[in-house]
């Protein structure tokens, strides 16, 4: 489900300086860095938080050409490894087309907002589950785990629900 956590940022982004202190900002690059690096992800600074609005209508467009899975993983690499503004038209239109779709198709979805009120209806879902953070995950039959959390995280929630 698509959701905004900073709804309240403008279009064209904000410094993270804005919302954190540069030592927490460090601190996290440094985590996502190392969680990330057993997997071949690479995290590079993380300067800027992007309005994510555009970019989650362009998901759900992804999502009914049945490219979600590729234009998430290029979005996530365009934002998290290169940082690249997510909020940023030209950006979406160059992983639309590295996702396999067509950057002409999309760009009209968005200009025209096909997409935003499923947006829209997706955040007030989220923020009515109590989701504060993401990713967020729900375990039917356990509790949800919101965040960049680690592995033994997930590992610890599973194992409960597996000796109830």
């Amino acid at each position: 489900m698509p959701h905004e956590i900073h709804p309240e940022t403008p279009a064209e982004g904000r410094p993270m300086t804005d919302l954190f202190n540069q030592f927490d900002i460090d601190q996290v690059t440094q985590t996502c860095q190392q969680r990330g690096k057993p997997y071949g992800i690479s995290f590079g600074t993380m300067d800027k938080l992007s309005n994510t609005h555009l970019s989650l209508e362009a998901a759900e467009y992804a999502r009914d050409q049945g490219r979600y899975d590729e234009f998430h993983h290029n979005t996530f690499k365009a934002y998290f490894s290169d940082g690249k503004d997510i909020g940023n038209m030209e950006v979406l239109l160059e992983v639309a087309k590295e996702s396999g779709l067509d950057a002409y198709e999309l760009q009209a979805a968005l200009t025209d907002k096909r997409y935003a009120e499923r947006v829209s209806n997706g955040s007030k879902s989220a923020k009515e589950s109590g989701v504060t953070a993401i990713p967020a995950f729900f375990i039917e039959g356990g509790d949800s785990i919101t965040g960049a959390v680690s592995e033994d995280r997930f590992r610890e929630a599973l194992q409960s629900i597996a000796e109830s």
